[in-house]
């Protein structure tokens, strides 16, 4: 048996994105939402690409306080097509690089 559930999304795309897509708008929404989905390995993420049409779009998604999927979408770099980077990765990222660059306990920094 299948039963359907509300879902809340909202779509950002920045004013470059929406100038950049025209028209087409919905449908870069829609393949932004299908490239979150098929990563298949979280929804949050930090920088993903999608391309309609020759542009090319930087998407990046998280979950909001009450459980709302945010979409956020500006111009993307070709040069960076394909990588996807999840949301966990870059705070661990994040964290390795505080530690790393934290000075040794017991000591001041001059």
């Amino acid at each position: 048996m299948q039963q359907n559930f509300p879902v809340q999304l909202n779509f950002r795309p920045s004013v470059a994105a929406r100038k950049a897509a025209g028209p087409d708008l919905a449908k870069v929404a829609r393949l932004a939402l299908a490239a979150v989905l098929k990563n298949g390995r979280a929804l949050e993420i930090a920088h993903q690409h999608i391309e309609l049409g020759g542009t090319h779009f930087a998407l990046s998604s998280r979950l909001g306080a009450r459980g709302q999927l945010i979409l956020e979408l500006d111009l993307g770099d070709p040069r960076l097509a394909g990588r996807v980077v999840l949301e966990d990765d870059l705070r661990q990222a994040e964290r390795t690089s505080v530690v790393l660059r934290s000075p040794p306990q017991g000591r001041r920094r001059p």
